[in-house]
């Protein structure tokens, strides 16, 4: 399992080991406040970040009640983190999994649709994923220490922030790329974020999002589903 290596509350976020999956608390709460709706009651789609610290945050909003899930396990852990309501996106197809959703005693499991799903679109400028230049091989293009297992290119690659004149893309397992015109520049040590095109597979490959205010570090969150297919 990943171990972040330790890094104190107010930490700069440039000061972190890249590459960390990052969450903006202020562009997520604006996000998550202004599409909330009290009139219209949802659920979270907390399949999406797998992780509890987050979803506690959505379900305080007004009009969002309870979470939806995509697997028995990933119930049995948010249970576990004392979420009583909870949808199931996905039929109990064997005799075990029925036994399971019943030992989830103190929460109200249901499976079939009963309130509009949000969540997925929240996220949106919200989630990065910090990398570092390592190299500059030749005019134009540069190395990242982030790659296809820190960002994913499932449905695409991703894109770097603050930088709309450049071309990132995942490249390989271990290192991204990016190509960048002439009148730019690229040096070794340059902190840069990414911003991924599928936000469930990117929080799907790290055991940890580290959450940030004003760029510093205000908490480090496991995801705790990660992996509960």
């Amino acid at each position: 399992m990943q171990q972040p290596i330790e890094k104190p509350v107010g930490t700069p976020v440039d000061e972190l080991d890249t590459p960390v999956l990052l969450l903006d608390l202020a562009t997520f709460e604006a996000n998550a406040s202004r599409l909330a709706d009290p009139a219209r009651p949802a659920r979270a789609e907390a399949w999406v970040h797998k992780t509890p610290a987050i979803a506690k945050v959505q379900v305080a909003l007004p009009g969002v009640s309870g979470i939806a899930v995509r697997s028995v396990a990933e119930a049995e852990i948010f249970a576990a983190a004392g979420f009583d309501d909870i949808r199931i996106l996905r039929p109990l197809v064997t005799p075990k999994s029925h036994r399971r959703v019943e030992a989830i005693a103190t929460s109200k499991v249901v499976l079939e649709a009963d309130r509009p799903l949000v969540g997925a679109d929240w996220f949106e400028g919200a989630v990065r994923v910090s990398a570092r230049v390592v190299g500059v091989p030749e005019p134009g293009r540069a190395i990242l220490d982030a790659g296809q297992k820190a960002v994913g290119r499932d449905f695409g690659d991703p894109r770097l922030l603050g930088r709309t004149h450049c071309t990132a893309w995942a490249g390989s397992a271990e290192h991204g790329v990016v190509s960048f015109p002439a009148d730019d520049s690229f040096a070794i040590g340059d902190w840069l974020q990414l911003v991924p095109t599928d936000l469930a597979t990117a929080f799907a490959l790290h055991d940890f999002v580290h959450a940030t205010r004003n760029d510093v570090l205000e908490a480090v969150w496991p995801i705790a589903a990660r992996g509960a297919f």
